[in-house]
């Protein structure tokens, strides 16, 4: 897993890219409520879906940089 920090609000998160299309992230403890989103969000935590739409660009956006890996 790679360390990744969303572009929004700097939550702080480990990434795993198992292929362009499958996604593994690991949340901190304190990421829940950093961010922007989650900390917003009226829903109760059993029923988030557990990822925000900004964490999900910021990571797209690092595996087209090159800064997280994806296998081939």
């Amino acid at each position: 897993m790679e360390p990744l920090d969303c572009e929004r609000c700097g939550t702080y998160v480990l990434v795993e890219k198992n292929s362009w299309h499958h996604t593994s992230t690991q949340w901190r403890s304190d990421s829940r409520t950093a961010c922007l989103e989650y900390r917003d969000d009226a829903e109760p935590p059993r029923i988030r879906s557990g990822s925000c739409s900004a964490l999900r660009n910021s990571i797209n956006q690092a595996a087209t940089d090159g800064r997280i890996t994806v296998p081939e």
